[in-house]
């Protein structure tokens, strides 16, 4: 009999690592459930996953992933008890079973220490590889608990793990079960969504954040199985983790080009362009450009009015893989956009690596504009990012004015969010954007006007005086949406304003009559094309000469005023927005 069962045995282990395979651990796991009844002791499952490993595994050769994985399962086998079972499920899924459970309380230390396992370096061919693991512990007893529940429910509590960021573990909770049921209900539904015709598109305008003009619209997913709607937060993550984010993103881009092309031959060049995401899965599968290409030539779509849009996270995965990926996709056209940027960990050095054009700031910074000051730093930086590097930029989540001047005065050319607009049905997409081209766009700005003058300041301004004009500057501006730069030397004021014509009027007609103006002159106005002072508020700064100038004695010669500056409207120009970018709004001292 036992000369009988050994190949049996055999043909039951994964031939890559030795280890017993799905059906093996579920024989065994079914018995250990039979010693538990007779035993009274109970058991645990611990379903361990690897994190990130199809994507580290697609940038290596096969013998360096298959090298990993015979590593990964020796740690794991050091780490249990003799007795205790390591089953190897798939090509990055491992299962663990203990039995004899008599203190739970040992599982949690368990679990501490095949994760502090996993995450130590593995050194294949040469090669230093990290990984980390998701990891779910379902605790059973053979009254209670089948052999099939034990797996659902360890590999539903891994997947929880696994959504929020991975390299952890967690117990299943009875209150799981109908996330479980839940989950498996979306798995299958997926499989089944295209060709029962349940998916459909939103478009969300993206726009000009000076004038509410639609630039653009991002392709958003909608599912709807005949239980009803089901939430993209909700089915997306699964469907990135089975897999089935990939015929349904080929859909999605399908939509997306079916989209342009439909718009192009409405409004010809004037049309907007789409934005359409693209998962980390997507990336990863060899065949993506190719499908990409031919579904471009089958729809006629401009690839140039086409952007893809990859979270910073996935980019961020495996730098080198999606180097390769992106330059190819850009060959045939595409552009590219980092979404959630911020929310990362990207490198300047990798950034500037990639064939990016746009970067969308992450709505999690916007909706605290306001309410954190760190929020405010972080968006000035990477929109000063962005503009250095040359590329557009993005707000995602506007929901107020506010929001939207702090945004545009930063220098944030387009946005998206409620404020402007929700998520439309193309219909009503292509209908609104009918109307705004009809005159009827309702957050339509009124063109840019700047305004230029001098004038004295009575009294001389000193230390606390000005410290006073630079906060109430700033107030004013933010509240008015006007940005500029004001600058004092010698008793005299020279300020730029640049904003609605309407208010830079109305704040000259309050310089006009505030006693600490005298003569006031108007140097040059007119119609701006683009504002020249990015940051909020207005660029304030004392040129009182201070300590650490040079000496200018040895060098006599006529000294210039702002007046004198000012017969020459463009020397005036000039001379006020070399200031701008110098981070001067704390109205420090020269």
């Amino acid at each position: 009999m036992n000369t009988e069962a050994k190949p049996t045995q055999r043909t039951n282990r994964e031939p890559l690592t030795g280890l017993p395979g799905r059906a093996l651990i579920r024989d065994r796991l079914a018995n250990a459930l039979q010693r538990s009844r007779r035993n009274g002791l109970s058991l645990v499952v611990l379903f361990v996953d690897l994190d990130g490993f199809n994507r580290m595994h697609d940038s290596q050769d096969q013998s360096t992933g298959d090298r990993l994985l015979k590593t990964v399962a020796e740690r794991l086998t050091e780490q249990i008890r003799p007795g205790d079972t390591v089953a190897h499920l798939a090509r990055d899924e491992f299962l663990i079973l203990c039995e004899q459970i008599e203190q739970p309380a040992t599982l949690s230390a368990l679990a501490d220490r095949l994760n502090e396992a996993l995450r130590q370096p593995f050194e294949c061919d040469g090669r230093r590889l990290l990984v980390t693991a998701s990891i779910g512990l379902a605790v059973g007893h053979g009254n209670s608990h089948s052999a099939d529940e034990l797996l659902s429910h360890a590999e539903t509590v891994m997947s929880s793990v696994k959504d929020e960021g991975g390299d952890g573990w967690e117990f299943f909770s009875p209150g799981q079960h109908d996330q479980d049921q839940r989950r498996l209900a979306i798995v299958n539904g997926l499989r089944t969504a295209i060709e029962r015709n349940e998916l459909s598109t939103r478009f969300q305008p993206i726009v000009v954040a000076e004038s509410g003009r639609i630039v653009g619209a991002e392709l958003l997913l909608r599912w709807h199985p005949p239980e009803g709607e089901i939430s993209p937060a909700v089915f997306i993550p699964i469907a990135e983790m089975t897999g089935a984010i990939v015929p349904i993103g080929a859909w999605v881009f399908r939509q997306a080009c079916l989209a342009e092309a439909d718009w192009r031959r409405r409004w010809g060049s004037e049309a907007p362009y789409v934005s359409v995401n693209v998962s980390p899965r997507q990336l990863g599968k060899d065949s993506l450009v190719e499908e990409f290409a031919a579904i471009l030539r089958e729809t006629g779509a401009d690839p140039a009015r086409l952007l893809l849009e990859i979270t910073e996270t996935a980019l961020m995965a495996d730098v080198e893989l999606n180097l390769r990926i992106l330059r190819r996709l850009t060959e045939i056209g595409l552009r590219v956009a980092v979404d959630d940027f911020g929310t990362g960990y990207s490198s300047l050095a990798q950034l500037t690596r990639l064939p990016v054009s746009v970067l969308k700031i992450d709505r999690a910074f916007v909706d605290g504009l306001d309410k954190r000051p760190e929020n405010r730093a972080v968006i000035r930086a990477v929109i000063g990012l962005g503009r250095a590097l040359g590329l557009k930029l993005v707000a995602e989540g506007v929901e107020t004015d506010a929001q939207r001047r702090e945004l545009r005065a930063y220098g944030c050319e387009f946005a998206q969010g409620y404020y402007f607009h929700r998520p439309l049905g193309e219909p009503a997409f292509i209908d609104t954007l009918e109307r705004e081209r009809q005159g009827g766009a309702p957050d339509a700005a009124a063109p840019l006007y700047f305004l230029i003058y001098v004038s004295q300041a009575t009294p001389p301004m000193t230390g606390a005086t000005f410290d006073a004009l630079r906060q109430q500057s700033n107030s004013y501006n933010r509240s008015t949406g006007l940005t500029g730069c004001l600058l004092y030397q010698d008793g005299l004021f020279m300020q730029m304003l640049e904003g609605q014509r309407e208010v830079v009027s109305a704040l000259m007609d309050k310089v006009m009559t505030d006693p600490r103006h005298r003569d006031v002159r108007i140097v040059m106005e007119g119609p701006a094309r683009r504002r020249v002072f990015l940051d909020w508020g207005m660029a304030v700064r004392d040129l009182t000469p201070g300590p650490n100038e040079p000496d200018f004695t040895p060098w006599p010669g006529r000294r210039l005023s702002f007046r004198d500056l000012a017969e020459d409207a463009r020397t005036c120009y000039v001379y006020l927005t070399a200031f701008a970018g110098c981070g001067m709004s704390e109205g420090i001292r020269a």
